[in-house]
């Protein structure tokens, strides 16, 4: 063997015995991560419905995974694998499943499920909307709805205004670029939170005649027909006074009614696109 054939062998051990040594780190960090969830558990209840569920952390998280990636690895693969970790770890403190949304494209919602939520969690389809949120009222799962609704499905945000119903937890995909994998705009469904972040966006119901996206800072995120006039599904920015939305609508000539908030969501990121009210852009590579 030449001494280049020898050199570019001793090379590849060490580059080898360098990987071998980052698997194993990241290994022993991950068995860490678990050592400090213990004493999370131990610390804070959280076996009770909603008791996990993060939302705001998780995107803080998400935020900061974006800002500080690099190099070839695409930023979608370091997502699913984040958001696996992210899944598994909630799960040891309180075991959940994800009903997923019958209405909807069965194979888009499974693989959103699955990049979103991984392989450990049990997928439970349900028939429609309605029927996820009756699965996530009844304990501790959360559920997927898609955005995207055929005209059966009605207004099925109508189902989280009691006071104890389910709650919209967020809005996936929340990285959003071209040609990104799992890419079915829905909402992910959850019990009440017992440890709620402040969103960024609070989600209400609406009953509309007009169109409310001329209110600024008001975005539309679904509707149903409501009989001459429309069900909507709104987002206003958390620091908005909901009390003054009406207001602001008769301003412009139109008229909301029946308001009532089911949720809250985190703004998303847009990667090498630019900013809309629900998605702030970034330069990061995909």
């Amino acid at each position: 063997m030449s001494d280049t054939g020898e050199g570019d062998a001793r090379r590849l051990s060490e580059l080898r015995e360098k990987i071998d040594a980052i698997d194993a780190e990241m290994h022993r960090l991950l068995i860490e991560r678990g050592s400090v969830i213990d004493s999370l558990i131990k610390t804070k209840a959280t076996d009770r419905p909603g008791a996990a569920f993060r939302p705001g952390r998780e995107a803080a998280m998400m935020r900061r995974l974006v800002r500080r990636h690099g190099g070839r690895l695409p930023l979608a693969t370091v997502e699913h694998i984040w958001r696996e970790i992210i899944t598994t770890f909630t799960r040891m403190q309180a075991p959940f499943d994800v009903a997923i949304d019958g209405a909807a494209d069965p194979a888009r919602m499974r693989d959103l499920a699955r990049f979103y939520f991984g392989f450990s969690v049990e997928l439970v389809p349900c028939d429609g909307p309605a029927a996820v949120i009756a699965r996530v009222g009844s304990g501790n799962d959360l559920g997927l709805i898609a955005s995207d609704q055929p005209a059966r499905s009605a207004a099925w945000w109508r189902a989280l205004t009691g006071a104890s119903a389910p709650r919209i937890m967020a809005l996936l995909p929340f990285i959003r670029a071209e040609k990104r994998p799992a890419d079915l705009p829905a909402f992910v469904i959850s019990p009440n939170l017992a440890d709620p972040t402040p969103p960024d966006f609070r989600v209400f119901a609406a009953i509309a005649s007009g169109d409310p996206s001329r209110i600024g800072g008001v975005t539309i995120l679904a509707s149903a027909d409501a009989g001459g006039a429309t069900d909507m599904l709104l987002a206003i920015p958390a620091e908005r006074d909901p009390a003054a939305l009406a207001t602001a609508a008769a301003s412009l000539g139109i008229a909301l009614d029946d308001i009532v908030e089911v949720g809250g969501i985190a703004r998303g990121i847009a990667v090498d696109s630019t900013s809309s009210a629900l998605f702030e852009a970034t330069g990061a590579g995909t």
